[in-house]
């Protein structure tokens, strides 16, 4: 199986070339979970979300008691929407691609998933192999959001072919478009503002540059600061992008971040996947947290609670926003022109890894 695909999608892939090439023809049952699991060495629970999709998008039926067979008479896919996101297996995406699965379901609709790894060029082969197929809708999560964007021209002809489209989390610059997002300026605030209502006055910054929501709530870490009347000190920010992360995070860029950290006295950090790396580095060089460093963090998935260190952070809709992505797709198919703005009010959740300062 390729290395930079999903297996369960792998899976399906395979399914599907087996289906189209007749070597499974329609009305046979398809292998087992177990077979399935063993020939490609994946666990059964992505045996079970590949084989699920399919059901969903009609190619494959389950009988009870019976198994799962292909089709005879598959679901029309002419109800088609494309989800494309940054990416889809781990992290928050799943609830996400949930959410939107679960309401266009109910509606008569099938999505088919696209994914770009946060690459442009990875962006536009989804693109490509979107405009080849029927679909009737286009939802979007933004790649490296903060930048110039080199596929407007593919998303000008879904225009042009009157097939609407959503992005998620941000908007390109300069593009008039329909979107959905968390208001990651308030995120950055009430982040931030946490912090100093603990009494800190020395809290350093990691933000993502390359996209839009790292400079959102960048955005919102200044403005707490600037309404308690606190200097920002450039030597208390880091900015990374998409392809320095591990480098800049990594174990052997440990001395880095707490020679970074030395003059703070608490941390907002951009993702809790960014966080989980810097409270091992912490916890690896003796310091504890929140009594040497409190830490805030971004989107409330299941790192945040991964570890002993139990994370202060801002809780991203998840599923909700999903679902909320579905609704506003289904009513740009209905209304057909018109340009949508749907912002989601982030939330805090306090945990154990922010306390008052010390000293």
């Amino acid at each position: 199986m390729e290395q930079d695909k999903p297996k369960y999608l792998q899976l399906k892939e395979y399914l599907i070339g087996l289906i189209e090439n007749n070597e499974l023809p329609r009305g046979n049952k398809i292998p087992s979970e177990n077979e399935l699991a063993e020939k490609f060495h994946i666990s059964r629970h992505t045996v079970r979300r590949a084989i699920s999709e399919l059901v969903n998008e009609g190619v494959l039926i389950t009988s009870q008691g019976k198994g799962t067979f292909v089709n005879n008479e598959p679901k029309s896919r002419q109800n088609l929407i494309g989800v494309i996101t940054t990416y889809i297996g781990d992290y928050i995406f799943p609830s996400i691609i949930r959410g939107i699965d679960q309401v266009l379901s109910e509606n008569g609709y099938s999505i088919a998933l696209g994914c770009t790894n946060n690459q442009f060029d990875k962006e536009r082969q989804c693109l490509e192999n979107f405009m080849k197929q029927d679909i009737k809708g286009l939802i979007v999560e933004t790649t490296k959001s903060a930048l110039p964007n080199p596929n407007i021209e593919l998303y000008d002809e879904f225009r042009k072919r009157n097939i609407p489209v959503l992005f998620m989390h941000g908007s390109y610059k300069g593009y008039s478009a329909s979107s959905i997002y968390e208001d990651d300026v308030e995120a950055g605030y009430i982040a931030t503002k946490h912090l100093i209502e603990l009494g800190h006055r020395k809290i350093a910054g990691i933000f993502k540059i390359d996209d839009i929501q790292g400079h959102a709530r960048f955005e919102g870490y200044c403005r707490a600061h600037r309404e308690s009347g606190i200097d920002i000190n450039d030597k208390r920010i880091i900015w990374f992008g998409t392809d320095d992360m591990l480098y800049k995070f990594g174990k052997q860029s440990g001395d880095m971040v707490i020679e970074f950290l030395e003059d703070s006295t608490s941390l907002v950090c951009y993702n809790e996947q960014i966080s989980i790396k810097v409270i091992d580095i912490i916890r690896e060089k003796g310091l504890t947290i929140p009594e040497r460093l409190s830490l805030v963090s971004f989107d409330d998935s299941e790192l945040a609670v991964a570890s002993e260190v139990k994370m202060t952070t801002v809780a991203h809709p998840k599923e909700k926003l999903g679902i909320e992505a579905a609704n506003l797709m289904l009513k740009m198919i209905k209304e057909g022109d018109g340009i949508f703005k749907v912002k989601m009010t982030p939330e805090l959740v306090v945990r154990n890894s922010t306390g008052r300062v010390n000293g």
